[in-house]
């Protein structure tokens, strides 16, 4: 007898369609005829029981419950909540097929669990289908299948029990998309990235770790043991123990693990250079797996290789240029240090690396060197020394240096860049050229100078000659004296003594002598004066000096060169001085100054004479003046004489460059001028000019700490 019995027309009113006795029934496994009529009421009350406890069940269940019919798929029986979760009326299910609600995609699948109740006898199947809704919506039900079979095991019909699981799906496809994005976001970064488990196992992984180890897809990774798969050896070749894997190593401690050079091997037995990072996952307090991000670094290696050779051969230029190069740090230590900084100072790299400039074991001539180097490296700007002076093997040598400083942040480089050479014998041949110039002008100046010495001299001379002509008359009166004395000791003074001093005093005029002597004496004595203050002059101007700056009174300075141009000026122009007396003391270069101030007066009395003509009768003006304005010194040399043309004022201060007909200039002077001021004296240089009324030449020195610093 069949387990399960049939349902007859009667048993649901929410049976669809027209009763049919011969089919609508369950099936009897009663043998007809063979079966007493007691027996087939107890069965038939025992059916309709069933079929009161099934439709119970049926009506009061939240899942909706179908019964359609094999093979036709006609559908027999809906429970109540059909309508209320699908939206039909039983009228708009009389006579249709249980498959028009189902939807099209999943038809298939529908079909295949059919067709493994017929083929293979399975019952139960479970199947995920969506069900279109009246309003047209797709509703998602996980479908229970059992089969209904007669007495000959044959598929009459299937009971169908569906619960709506539009809530699982909608959280599945959250949860599909949170990981869809999640994937995309990993497979979009550069950077490797992958998960394991406590034991080492990749649990997900991202695009850029495939292409990182070089296989195509993630199956070749996933479920794989990373430390076996990607990190079993050193780069050397070595075996890399598991306990010492730094990939694992963010499961022994919290904070993670980084390695900044390791190395991971690819597919194809290669292996990549990578900076790794490696952090643990918590759960509920406890690690369950760590997540590692791995940085393909060959081309920072090979950059850092390239860098390393670069500075190689950047060390190779360094030592193979003839010029001293010296970088120091901002605090004045040694980093750079050249084979020809070597050779020049007689010390090696490793003598001075590290050591403050000042104390490197070069021998310094300026007692203020610290403060000249603290200077350099309290600037950015580039500067130019004309000299430094150094002792090497008891001898004074001089270096000429450009400071540049160097920085590139990126790369650690910040340092003071120093250039230098030694310029010993250009020093000493300028010095030589300087000393030839200033005698060059006083051999120019010879003979005006000469008429300067010759004038007093000359008066000298006439009042000497006076005196001596004037001598034997005092000679004799003081013979005539003495005989007086002689007479008047012993006796009275006889009258021919008496009569020979009379005529004596008569003779000598003596009252003339009286006048005239004192007079001849006082102007010997300015002659003699004036000649003393044009030789000390021409001394103090021809003096070569020395190559250390000093602090001059530089009103003195400028009476003394005025002094020895004094015949290039007094003919053609009327000097006047206008003297700061308060002005501080100048630290600089006499010797230079000089020559600078006796170039500008000789220029002003020639740009005069080019004014007056051969007019011996008219006189211009020269003014000379200094003044104190704050840390400057300021000379000025006015003149009243031509003045310079526009269109050659841009020149003025260009070697070999003069307005002077053939043999009257070098064109030296002025450049010279320029180089001595702004050059040598860190100072400035320049003038005003107009056309026909004259020129001002006006020159700036630094005092104080800004002469020392220059």
């Amino acid at each position: 007898m069949s387990s399960t019995p049939k349902l007859t027309p009667e048993l649901s009113s929410t049976s669809v369609g027209p009763a049919n006795p011969r089919t609508d029934h369950l099936p009897s496994d009663l043998s007809v005829g063979l079966v007493q009529d007691s027996l087939r009421k107890t069965a038939e009350e025992a059916l309709q029981g069933s079929q009161a406890v099934f439709r119970t069940i049926a009506e009061n269940s939240g899942d909706l419950i179908t019964i359609v019919e094999y093979p036709g798929m006609q559908t027999l029986y809906v429970s109540s909540t059909y309508p209320k979760l699908l939206g039909y009326s039983m009228e708009e299910l009389q006579n249709r097929s249980s498959l028009e609600v189902v939807h099209p995609d999943d038809l298939p699948i529908i079909r295949q669990a059919v067709e493994r109740m017929v083929r293979e006898g399975e019952d139960g199947s479970i199947v995920s289908v969506r069900l279109r809704h009246k309003n047209g919506d797709w509703r998602h039900v996980e479908a229970h299948g059992c089969s209904l079979r007669n007495s000959r095991g044959e598929l009459e019909r299937i009971v169908v029990i569906s619960r709506i699981i539009d809530d699982r799906v909608l959280a599945q496809q959250k949860l599909k998309e949170r990981e869809d994005r999640l994937q995309l976001l990993l497979d979009s970064t550069a950077e490797a990235i992958y998960g394991q488990d406590l034991n080492g196992n990749c649990t997900f992984c991202n695009r850029s770790l495939l292409r990182m180890l070089g296989y195509a897809d993630a199956s070749s990774v996933l479920g794989k043991n990373m430390h076996e798969l990607v990190h079993h050896t050193r780069a050397d070749g070595s075996p890399y123990p598991r306990e010492e894997c730094p990939i694992l190593n963010a499961f022994r401690k919290t904070s993670g693990a980084h390695v900044d050079d390791d190395v991971v091997w690819r597919s194809d037995g290669t292996c990549v250079p990578v900076e790794s990072w490696s952090y643990p996952v918590m759960q509920d307090g406890k690690i369950v797996g760590s997540v590692a991000t791995l940085v393909d670094i060959t081309e920072r290696k090979a950059s850092q290789e390239a860098l390393r050779r670069a500075h190689q051969e950047a060390e190779l230029f360094i030592n193979s240029v003839p010029s001293i190069l010296i970088g120091i740090s901002r605090d004045s230590r040694i980093k750079r240090w050249n084979l020809a900084a070597a050779k020049v100072f007689g010390l090696a790299k490793a003598d001075v690396a590290g050591k403050p400039l000042a104390e490197c074991g070069i021998r310094w001539v300026r007692s203020d060197i610290q403060a000249e180097f603290d200077s350099w490296c309290a600037g950015r700007e580039l500067r130019r020394i004309e000299t430094l002076p150094f002792v090497v093997d008891g001898e004074t040598r001089f270096l000429g240096l450009t400071l540049n400083w160097i920085s590139a942040p990126e790369e650690g480089l910040d340092e003071l860049l120093i250039i230098a050479s030694d310029v010993t014998e250009r020093e000493l041949l300028g010095q030589q050229l300087r000393q030839a110039q200033k005698l060059e002008a006083i051999g120019q100046l010879a003979a005006g100078i000469a008429h300067e010495i010759n004038t007093p001299t000359q008066y000298v001379g006439d009042n000497t000659r006076f005196l001596q002509e004037s001598w034997p008359s005092f000679n004799e009166l003081l013979g005539v004296a003495k005989e007086i004395r002689q007479e008047g000791a012993t006796a009275a003074i006889s009258s021919p003594t008496l009569q020979k001093f009379d005529a004596l005093v008569q003779a000598a005029d003596f009252e003339y002598l009286q006048t005239e002597i004192p007079r001849a004496i006082e102007h010997s004595l300015d002659g003699i004066q004036r000649v003393t203050k044009i030789v000390r002059a021409m001394k103090d101007f021809s003096h070569p000096g020395s190559e250390e700056k000093n602090s001059i009174d530089l009103n003195k300075t400028i009476e003394t060169t005025i002094t020895v141009a004094r015949n290039e000026w007094k003919y053609v122009a009327e000097l006047e001085t206008h003297f700061d007396l308060q002005l501080p003391l100048v630290l600089c270069h006499a010797g230079e100054l000089n020559q600078v101030i006796l170039n500008l007066l000789v220029n002003a009395a020639h740009a005069i004479t080019q004014a007056v003509g051969d007019d011996s009768q008219r006189k211009g003006k020269i003014v000379v003046s200094t003044a104190h304005d704050q840390d400057w010194a300021e000379i000025s040399i006015c003149d009243n004489g031509a003045g310079i043309p526009e269109a050659v004022r841009s020149r003025v201060f260009e070697p070999f460059f003069t307005t002077k007909p053939v043999g009257k200039g070098t064109g030296q002077g002025l450049a010279l001028a320029h180089t001595a001021i702004v050059r040598r004296h860190a100072g400035k240089l320049w003038f005003d000019s107009e056309l026909g009324k004259g020129t001002t030449f006006y020159i700036r020195l630094p005092l104080g700490q800004a002469a020392e610093a220059s």
